[in-house]
């Protein structure tokens, strides 16, 4: 991620891309998807109160919260899917309109419990780094 374009996230529409997970597996476990889904909805920047401006990438939970990519990849896949998968586009469109100005974010230790260990890869986040254009780890 490159710092020259660096800026703090937001919950502008035009800032976000969507990573279709239609490759996944566990794709078809969502009955009523469109055609490129199910979703995930990704925004690279940093945390608004990091102080250090460290480049992140984050992914928008139903709550309308964000969550950073590597805290998503250590969580249990029972609770990525029910909190930041997405089935349509549209319901990503109807999450996104609900979005107060100011982001929200889930950070570790104050918001959530999270694994101290990244877990081995699984299906959902091979299929999301396809998505992205990147490697899976070795």
């Amino acid at each position: 991620m490159s710092n020259l374009n660096l800026r703090s996230i937001t919950n502008n529409f035009g800032d976000v891309q969507l990573a279709s997970l239609a490759s996944w597996k566990g794709a078809a476990e969502f009955e009523l998807r469109d055609r490129g889904g199910p979703y995930v909805v990704i925004q690279q920047g940093y945390d608004p109160e990091d102080l250090t401006v460290t480049p992140d990438e984050f992914v928008l939970g139903r709550s309308g919260r964000w969550l950073s990519l590597s805290l998503f990849y250590r969580m249990p896949v029972p609770e990525r899917r029910a909190e930041f998968i997405y089935a349509t586009a549209a319901e990503v469109m109807e999450t996104m309109s609900k979005l107060p100005l100011k982001p929200q974010l889930i950070r570790p230790g104050k918001d959530t419990a999270v694994a101290a260990e990244l877990p081995e890869e699984d299906e959902m986040v091979r299929a999301l780094k396809a998505a992205r254009g990147t490697p899976p780890a070795a």
